[in-house]
C-alpha cells in the first residue's frame, strides 16, 4: 500500500467509530465514514491513508501493526498518523475491560459507510497493542 499523508482533524471529525467484539470475543475498534459513498475518491483516499499509517492489510488477516491503542486517564485514543492530533473515542461499556485483559485490540478501517462490509477487499485490519502512557503531547481530534 502506498504511503499517503494522514487526513487533517477536520476529516476525522466525520469518522464514526464502532467498538464491538468478534464472534470469538476479541475486541475490535472500527473506523468508517458513515456518510460517504463508495465512489467518493477523496474519502476513500483519506481512509486508505489512515490504514496505511496504521500498517493495516486487506481482509481479516490481522497483522501486528506496530502501533498502539492508548488507555489514558482522559479516555481512549488512537494515533492515526497526524503529527499533532489523535482520534479520541468513547467505547461501549464492557469493551475497555476486555481490551485491558487482552492487552490490545483489533483495529479495522472500513472503506464503506458501514463498520463491517461483506467484501474483504473493502476492509483493512490489524492488531494493536495497548499502551497506558502517551508518547507525546496530543490534541484530541474529537
Amino acid at each position: 500500500m502506498t504511503p499517503l499523508p494522514p487526513p487533517d482533524p477536520g476529516f476525522i471529525s466525520g469518522i464514526a467509530i464502532d467498538t464491538r467484539f468478534t464472534a470469538s470475543g476479541t475486541p475490535v475498534v472500527t473506523l468508517y465514514p458513515p456518510h460517504a459513498h463508495a465512489l467518493n475518491a477523496g474519502v476513500g483516499s483519506a481512509m486508505l491513508a489512515i490504514a496505511s499509517r496504521l500498517g493495516l492489510r486487506y481482509g481479516r488477516h490481522l497483522p501486528r501493526t506496530g502501533e498502539y491503542i492508548y488507555d489514558l486517564y482522559e479516555g481512549w485514543f488512537l494515533d492515526y498518523g497526524h503529527p499533532r492530533d489523535v482520534l479520541h473515542f468513547t467505547p461501549d461499556f464492557l469493551w475497555p475491560h476486555v481490551v485491558r485483559g487482552a492487552g490490545g485490540a483489533v483495529v479495522a478501517v472500513s472503506l464503506e459507510h458501514e463498520p463491517r462490509p461483506v467484501e474483504d477487499e473493502r476492509i483493512l485490519t490489524g492488531r494493536l497493542a495497548l499502551r497506558r502512557r502517551a508518547p507525546r503531547t496530543w490534541r484530541p481530534a474529537r
